[in-house]
């Protein structure tokens, strides 16, 4: 069965390659970014590829509102959304193209762009969600997956470390919220720098990073009914082996998202276990 996907950043890059994969299994999209050519080019690949309906929207995530009217819009066209991919955001080339000989140190920042980047990263990625969840929840199926970035990144890299942490600790939380209503949210990423414009622009080659055509086969897992019982978890591209039975690849490339059950954890008092921490 087809489902409706709205994806953000999805005309170049890992987008481009997860929305390939969804159009290959049937499923309808309405994609969006700020580059309407890379959103032309890619809607039209994903109709070859099979997708029954392809549209495109663009949108600045970083203008207040916009991730609200995006939500809106794919309503408004497809009467429903049942798949939302956070997979738009802005990277470290976007202050520091020489990051890799200089490294961006936080001081650097100004109020202006660390706004920009909480807005783009954390912001409209979870205004997204709020927006569509209740419509799934309705349903009793849907999904939420984030692109976030390596743990190790996080801590590396000011202002995209630090978002795309915020990213995964939402993310996460919504799994926890969501547990048992249908809805499942999963964090997806490649599992170490892989070949995008970004790392084009810090000029490393692409045989130096994972190709990112490593996202297609976990990507359309978890749009799958195979992946139901899928909530709360972090999935690694780079681990997925698409020789496997699809649920044999989620636990091999599987692990905790966020940075559950890491390090030592809080003491809490008795009353804290009604928010279902860890649920997931």
């Amino acid at each position: 069965m087809g489902r409706m996907v709205l994806m953000t950043g999805g005309g170049r890059g890992l987008g481009r390659v997860m929305a390939h994969a969804l159009a290959a299994d049937g499923h309808s999209l309405l994609l969006s970014s700020r580059s309407e050519d890379t959103l032309i080019q890619t809607a039209a690949e994903c109709r070859a590829l099979g997708a029954p309906r392809v549209e495109h929207a663009l949108a600045d995530l970083a203008e207040p509102g916009e991730a609200e009217r995006l939500a809106d819009l794919a309503l408004e066209r497809f009467g429903r959304v049942d798949i939302l991919v956070n997979n738009a955001g802005v990277a470290i080339n976007e202050v520091s193209k020489d990051y890799l000989v200089n490294p961006y140190r936080f001081w650097r920042s100004d109020r202006a762009i660390i706004e920009r980047y909480l807005a783009i990263n954390v912001v409209a990625p979870m205004m997204l969600a709020i927006r569509l969840v209740d419509q799934m929840k309705q349903r009793g199926w849907g999904r939420i997956v984030a692109n976030t970035t390596s743990l190790d990144t996080m801590l590396r890299s000011s202002l995209y470390g630090g978002s795309k942490a915020g990213l995964e600790a939402e993310t996460a939380i919504m799994a926890s919220d969501l547990a048992g209503t249908g809805v499942t949210a999963n964090v997806l990423v490649p599992g170490g720098g892989c070949g995008s414009r970004m790392t084009d622009e810090m000029g490393l080659p692409r045989e130096a990073v994972l190709p990112p055509e490593i996202m297609g086969p976990p990507m359309a897992f978890l749009a799958s009914d195979a992946a139901d019982g899928i909530n709360g978890r972090r999935i690694q591209a780079r681990l997925w082996d698409p020789v496997l039975p699809p649920l044999e690849a989620m636990a091999a490339a599987g692990d905790v998202i966020a940075w559950t059950g890491c390090g030592i954890q809080g003491q809490q008092p008795a009353q804290v276990q009604a928010s279902a921490p860890g649920r997931y």
